[in-house]
């Protein structure tokens, strides 16, 4: 995206961290050549290569379960005979395989002590139970013969999470994914915002959808438009499902509020702000902005009357059939588009309320989605290496674009995708999801748009700006068009330079390179087993609740369901609970100098 001052804040960020990280991985050389490590030259602490990695005989293939707080992935469908499959299996032996688990499936598991090999979860809910549990091991000791190319590509955040992560033992247990220290530098194509079914959308004229009455409206008439699919299956206007907690609740308004959480579903702040408030008893939160959607929506006739027993697997089978019209992001929307690779007939997210999803700056990466090795993996080593991969800018790329060789070469000492590569990732389909190309960034160390040091380029070289129009699919294609751009993050940059869009970085805007590294490196608060309890407690009542607000049948049963709702949940603590979030966030930032 084109910014004022954004090439200097790259290069300046790029050298803040250099030596930062210099500082804590013990100085590895930038001259050092690439041997059969899994990173690029110069990208480990001590030269590139890993201690067992030279002259070794093939291994017998080790599969490491990794535990997702996620049900509904596409991992073990559609990964397991990807190009990225096979590259896993040739480069370090392993084959990985997802168990899946909503919270309440997760915390039994955890309960019973015996854990798959590697865990993704956020530490600043899990760390003491998991590390006083004695669940997961300290990596120290496997970073250092094992991951080099951690400790050199993101030292600041091991040395963070020594420091924040480590329940107080300074040992590092936790290595979240997608660290991105700096903005890219063009618009990708957004996943996350009003996700509509475009050809429909397009077909009454793509009104404005400013606020969430306005994007009703527009579903209303598209439910009138086509109360049916080709398929004679009834299409509903809006839907979700209920086995991940609060957030088919706290995502849908997000880009209308500008309203965001941290580390607890029940607070949330407007994005870059630390005044946190109430999710359940402030009116104006994402979870009762969309009690009043979802509410309207049921009493127009457009709310799926499964919306509240459902599961994830059996909404993404409804919008796989193409019978919800508006949703919450392209990866909630099955597998429609995939299905339906040609013209305009798709699901994409189109602006809408006043922010965009463009991602942010996160130096110290998705920490929600953070990786940690389980005290009962039987191959902690080979767990690390997997670890190193995801973390070596070798394995990040590959992770987003395939082989060196087959999808993308060096042209000039340019890293270039091939015309093929971009063909088919044009054509989109289930042709290009088999390959397991970018399937799922959960589960790649490094942000796509974070720049390669060896050639320059964005790690995800689809990322890039001749690529992304080359790349751009026939609906997305479509899409920019009745906009004037050529490709669908096109559309998004000019509403953001005209200043009609704010994104997750627009408050950064102004600042010096190292106000915004220090304000982005606060940490977050950590629950104690009381406070974990409430909150538990607190979102099961709200599901509850939930039920019976969005089923009422007139707007005086809404407004007195929703006062019974908010004395319930003040009963419940749910105001002490935000006064303790919010004094430990003015706490942290004192600590952390602001």
């Amino acid at each position: 995206m084109k910014k004022k001052g954004t090439w200097k804040l790259a290069i300046m960020m790029t050298m803040i961290l250099a030596l930062v990280l210099s500082a804590c991985s013990g100085g590895g050389s930038n001259n050092a050549t690439d041997n059969e490590g899994t990173g690029d030259a110069g990208q480990t602490a001590e030269g590139g290569t890993e201690p067992e990695a030279a002259n070794e005989e093939p291994k017998e293939l080790v599969t490491l379960r990794v535990l997702v707080m996620e049900p509904g992935t596409k991992w073990n469908s559609v990964q397991q005979d990807s190009v990225i499959a096979k590259e896993l299996a040739e480069k370090l032996g392993v084959k990985i395989e997802y168990v899946e688990a909503d919270e309440n499936k997760f915390n039994v598991l955890l309960a019973g002590g015996e854990l798959p090999d590697i865990v993704r979860a956020d530490p600043n809910k899990f760390q003491k139970q998991l590390i006083e549990g004695n669940l997961i091991i300290p990596m120290d000791d496997l970073l250092a013969s094992h991951g080099k190319d951690i400790t050199a590509n993101i030292g600041t955040v091991v040395e963070y999470g020594k420091k924040n992560w480590s329940n107080g033992t300074g040992k590092a247990y936790f290595l979240p994914p997608q660290v991105q220290p700096k903005p890219g530098q063009s618009v990708a194509p957004i996943t996350i915002g009003a996700t509509i079914r475009w050809d429909w959308y397009k077909e009454i004229g793509a009104p404005p959808m400013d606020t969430m009455d306005q994007m009703l409206d527009a579903v209303e008439q598209i439910v009138k438009n086509h109360p049916k699919t080709d398929e004679g299956k009834p299409v509903y206007g809006v839907s979700m499902w209920q086995d991940w907690g609060l957030w088919p609740y706290t995502i849908t308004p997000l880009v209308f509020t500008k309203s965001s959480g941290a580390t607890s579903d029940l607070t949330a702040a407007q994005v870059g702000d630390h005044n946190f408030i109430s999710v359940l008893t402030d009116e104006t939160s994402n979870f009762w902005v969309a009690m009043d959607f979802f509410n309207k929506a049921h009493r127009r006739g457009l709310l799926d009357p499964d919306s509240l027993t459902m599961k994830n697997n059996d909404y993404m089978a409804k919008a796989t059939a193409g019978q919800i019209v508006v949703g919450p992001a392209t990866w909630a929307m099955g597998d429609f588009n995939a299905q339906h690779p040609e013209g305009d007939q798709g699901y994409i997210v189109v602006p809408a309320g006043k922010l965009a999803w463009t991602g942010g700056v996160n130096p110290l990466g998705w920490v929600d989605k953070s990786y940690s090795i389980s005290k009962s993996s039987k191959n902690p080593e080979k767990a690390m290496e997997f670890l190193n991969y995801i973390f070596s800018y070798e394995g990040a790329r590959t992770m987003y674009n395939g082989v060196e060789g087959t999808h993308w070469n060096m042209v000039n000492g340019v890293p270039t995708l091939t015309e093929e590569t971009l063909a088919l990732k044009s054509a989109g389909g289930t042709e290009f999801e088999k390959t397991g190309l970018s399937l799922d960034r959960n589960i790649i160390g490094l942000g796509g748009d974070l720049v390669n040091p060896n050639d320059g380029q964005p790690v995800n070289l689809f990322n890039a700006g001749e690529a992304l129009s080359k790349a751009a699919t026939p609906l997305e294609k479509d899409f920019a068009a009745h906009y004037g751009a050529t490709y669908s993050g096109e559309v998004f940059e000019k509403l953001i330079e005209e200043g009609k869009l704010d994104t997750f970085t627009t408050w950064m805007n102004g600042m010096s390179d190292d106000e915004i590294l220090k304000r982005n490196t606060v940490p977050g608060v950590t629950l104690a087993e009381e406070h974990k309890k409430t909150e538990a407690a607190l979102k099961e009542l709200a599901a509850r609740q939930a039920a019976k607000i969005i089923l009422s049948k007139s707007e005086e049963e809404f407004q007195k369901n929703k006062e019974e709702a908010i004395k319930a949940f003040k009963d419940g603590g749910a105001e002490e609970f935000t006064k303790f979030y919010n004094d430990e966030v003015k706490r942290l930032r004192a600590e952390h100098g602001l």
